[in-house]
């Protein structure tokens, strides 16, 4: 007598391994084999360890690389804000011609007007021209650089203003004479010794050279003085 397989364990079995839907050696509703946690590096902390080396590395390598990049970019706006200055810084010294104040001055005024000649042109004219005393005459100014950048300059007028003298020479003293060009000054410096004068009155013209330079420079440039 046949087996009924739906009565028959065996049956049932047999059945189940011919069953064409279900891989040999498969028993239904088994359920699968679970990896092998053992296995795994999760938890190990030597390997965890590591993990966290190398993620703090990765980040420490961010950190410098968004560092450098930082100083790059802020670098080239510096580099852009300061290179136009750097290159061919002009000189700050006005230069200006004196000739033009000199003849309009020598044209006009019934004295003889001094320039200087002959000066190196490392003698640089920065200021010329023409104002006016309190009594309404004429004051010619001409001021000049060294080579050393210190100060000298000449005023000249046919002011009567007693106190002429004493504001372009600001309140300088009595120093002595010297003769210069064949000419002889009076040698006026201030109490503080900054700066030094040559004083000359003839003809009712009054000439004042001062300035913060030294004796010597300002007897060169008193020296090279002429009349128009």
């Amino acid at each position: 007598m046949d087996a009924d397989p739906t009565t028959d364990p065996v049956a049932r079995a047999g059945a189940a391994a011919a069953s064409p839907d279900e891989p040999a050696g498969v028993v239904p509703g088994d359920l699968e084999v679970p990896p092998d946690w053992s296995q795994r590096t999760d938890d190990d902390p030597a390997a965890v360890a590591a993990m966290r080396e190398e993620r703090a590395s990765r980040r420490m390598r961010q950190t410098i690389r968004d560092m450098l990049i930082s100083m790059l970019v802020v670098s080239g706006a510096v580099v852009l804000l300061v290179a136009p200055w750097d290159r061919g810084q002009p000189d700050p010294v006005r230069v200006v011609d004196p000739t033009p104040v000199v003849a309009g001055a020598r044209a006009t005024e019934a004295w003889p007007v001094l320039a200087p000649v002959g000066l190196p042109t490392t003698w640089r004219c920065t200021v010329a021209r023409v104002s006016t005393a309190g009594d309404g005459q004429d004051v010619v100014h001409l001021g000049f650089l060294t080579p050393t950048t210190t100060s000298v300059g000449i005023d000249q007028s046919a002011t009567r203003q007693l106190s002429f003298v004493r504001d372009q020479t600001l309140g300088g003293r009595p120093a002595g004479s010297a003769v210069v060009g064949g000419v002889t000054w009076q040698k006026l410096e201030t109490p503080d010794g900054k700066r030094r004068a040559y004083v000359r009155e003839t003809d009712g013209v009054t000439y004042v050279v001062s300035g913060g330079a030294g004796w010597n420079d300002l007897t060169t440039f008193t020296a090279s003085l002429v009349p128009g």
